[in-house]
């Protein structure tokens, strides 16, 4: 896919600091505008966390975020920005649709809560979800989705606020092969184009391969190798990594999920 040169702004600057009883999380994390930050791992290696951190879930103790010159949190000064007042796209594992409402509606809730005319958030909201192949589904309630479906779905309704950053956790994970070639090609876009940071949470080095720009390894909640994708296939730091490389695409460990297929 194609890249371009990283837009103005000064993208998205993260000192991740969390503990849970012994473990403990410590990850520097920086991407520039239109550029894309994979970040992979085993489980229970920290990533899931650090996205929740991100997104202001999960308190730091020491630490920062920082996007587009904005301080999100500061654990030092007290900052600490509520997720809705972060600038922030994000896409969780579990996905979050309100059940009752229709995927149109999930989708166009952002930009109706930001005093958007209810017609032209639906507008676009059926002009995203059409361009996440989910034209027939956009009155079918979020309840009533497949997994992959629901996906595209959450992933719409991130974009659909025209974030500042992106931050998606496994959003491929329940997609089939088309699907995922599909999806990953509209947030290519979406990152190019608008020029925002994106960190990708996931245990594909194929999404890696075809998204990002740089990769972060992280094991027992550290940075354990970083680089681009194909330096990390050359040069592998950990056996993760050489099971990663040796794999090629679409690595899970044992006892993660079978994705379901997207349709």
């Amino acid at each position: 896919m194609s890249r371009v040169a990283p837009g103005h702004g000064d993208g998205l600057d993260a000192h991740l600091v969390v503990e849970r009883g012994t473990w403990r999380l410590d990850v520097r994390l920086a991407v520039a505008p239109g550029r894309v930050l994979a970040v992979l791992g085993p489980n229970g290696g920290g990533k899931s966390t650090a996205v929740a951190a991100l997104a202001g879930l999960v308190p730091l103790r020491s630490g920062h975020v920082r996007l587009g010159g904005r301080t999100l949190t500061d654990a030092t000064s007290g900052v600490d920005l509520p997720p809705e007042r972060r600038g922030l796209g994000v896409v969780l594992q579990d996905v979050l649709l309100v059940p009752h409402l229709s995927a149109r509606e999930n989708v166009a809730f952002g930009r109706r809560a930001a005093g958007e005319r209810a017609r032209d958030a639906r507008r676009h909201a059926d002009a995203l979800l059409d361009d996440l192949g989910l034209t027939a589904h956009v009155r079918t309630r979020a309840d009533r989705l497949s997994g992959g479906q629901a996906q595209r779905v959450a992933l719409a309704r991130a974009l659909a606020v025209e974030p500042a950053a992106l931050v998606l956790d496994e959003p491929f994970a329940a997609l089939d092969a088309h699907a995922r070639a599909h999806v990953r090609a509209v947030a290519d876009r979406h990152v190019r184009t608008r020029a925002v940071p994106l960190v990708l949470v996931t245990h594909d080095l194929a999404d890696a391969r075809a998204l990002a720009d740089e990769v972060a390894v992280l094991e027992g909640g550290r940075v354990v190798q970083r680089g681009a994708p194909e330096d990390l296939v050359a040069a592998p730091a950990t056996a993760y990594v050489a099971g990663l490389a040796g794999a090629g695409h679409d690595e899970r460990p044992p006892g993660s999920p079978t994705p379901t297929v997207g349709t």
